[in-house]
């Protein structure tokens, strides 16, 4: 998650109390209103970070360079483009670090940790992140430890390690009570609700994914689809028909289809694919099998169009075995064939993301010694010339 609008940023440099940018405007409220749009409409929010940063280049304010620079690449991540986000957060920290500015050395590596992490890289991702939260922890800004814990748990569950990851979530919970973040708190109680659930906890687990929602109805609307398919999904696994749970899992999802239906951001559609797979699953523990395979071809179609491979996936194996179950064998034979071709285009793009991460970060860090050594030649240039 990138930092909100409602964030205080510590760094030094002018601020304005502009509400919009104009010709006289600064790096700081151009930023600042680049991060309140950076989710509905990124694109605007690259105009302005872009112009944040020549203005902190031409007025010499290295520290607002340095968060633009940031920005720039929180943008791309946003945006789908894990590669030019890696680059950009790798020239953020060479910048930073040249101009020991701490805290964009913490976000730049938390970003890399987390575009790491998505390409499968974990062992850097966690190494990233582990150095993101000693440095963030140096600072005096108090706003992104949840944030970052919240990745780091994330990173030891995809490790296969549930028990670091669940002490992991609970320090963001904490960390985000503290610090007032509730829209990160709500996503920390629905991961750690989850975790409990997959580990047999469901109880708890469900418990921490109602709490969850109730958080997120209050303070991160915008996250409120997500949270309630998570609480949904963990429903259906108790299914107590004592406390209907898959009746309030229904009310749920279809809560979640409405909050879509009404939003304007274009990448809800993998999060509405992701309803429709959770419905698809629901009606098929209950034996509707008609309304069960039309969720599932739903989600499977809105997969295709956006590119969501694993969601792709997730929908076919599904379909063959809903199909199967009705009889319908030459479609079975039909979606075991698509889900052999999806599960080696995975692994392929997989290893490709994995390649292409290991390359810009390899660059990325053969152009900082480059410039070392060319900062050190100088230097001893300099030192003959004064000898001399």
């Amino acid at each position: 998650m990138n930092e909100r609008a409602d964030r205080e940023s510590t760094l030094k440099g002018r601020r304005s109390s502009s509400n919009g940018p104009s010709i006289g405007a600064d790096a700081a409220a151009l930023i600042s209103r680049a991060r309140a749009i950076e989710t509905t409409d990124p694109s605007r929010a690259r105009v302005f970070v872009q112009s944040a940063r020549l203005l902190a280049r031409e007025s010499g304010d290295v520290a607002h360079e340095a968060e633009a620079l940031y920005r720039l690449a929180s943008l791309a991540h946003y945006d789908g483009q894990p590669g030019d986000a890696l680059a950009l957060a790798a020239e953020a920290l060479e910048f930073a670090e040249e101009h020991s500015i701490v805290l964009v050395q913490a976000w730049s590596r938390h970003l890399m940790a987390v575009v790491h992490s998505d390409a499968g890289n974990h062992a850097d991702a966690l190494a990233l992140c582990l150095r993101a939260l000693s440095l963030y922890r140096s600072t005096d800004h108090v706003l992104d430890e949840g944030n970052i814990l919240n990745t780091l748990a994330t990173i030891h569950h995809e490790l296969g390690d549930v028990d670091r990851a669940i002490l992991n979530y609970d320090a963001a919970r904490k960390a985000n009570a503290r610090d007032g973040r509730s829209d990160f708190e709500a996503i920390a109680l629905a991961n750690t609700g989850s975790l409990r659930v997959e580990r047999g906890d469901v109880d708890e687990g469900i418990e921490l994914g109602r709490r969850a929602v109730e958080v997120g109805r209050r303070h991160a609307p915008g996250f409120l689809p997500r949270l309630l398919t998570s609480w949904a999904e963990s429903l259906a696994r108790r299914a107590d028909p004592d406390r209907d749970d898959i009746g309030t899992a229904r009310d749920a999802l279809d809560e979640a289809r409405r909050l879509l239906d009404d939003s304007t951001v274009t990448f809800d559609d993998a999060m509405r694919a992701e309803v429709e797979l959770a419905t698809g699953r629901i009606e098929m523990q209950s034996d509707r099998i008609d309304r069960a395979e039309e969720h599932l071809r739903e989600a499977l179609g809105l997969a295709q169009v956006i590119g969501a491979r694993r969601i792709e996936l997730a929908a076919i194996t599904d379909l063959a075995v809903l199909t199967k179950g009705a009889g319908r064998l030459i479609e079975t034979v039909a979606f075991l064939e698509a889900r052999c071709d999806i599960a080696e285009r995975l692994a392929k793009d997989g290893l490709d993301n994995r390649v292409r991460t290991m390359q810009i970060a390899h660059d990325a860090e053969n152009s900082r010694q480059r410039t070392e050594i060319v900062r050190l030649r100088l230097a001893v240039a300099q030192a003959r010339h004064e000898v001399e």
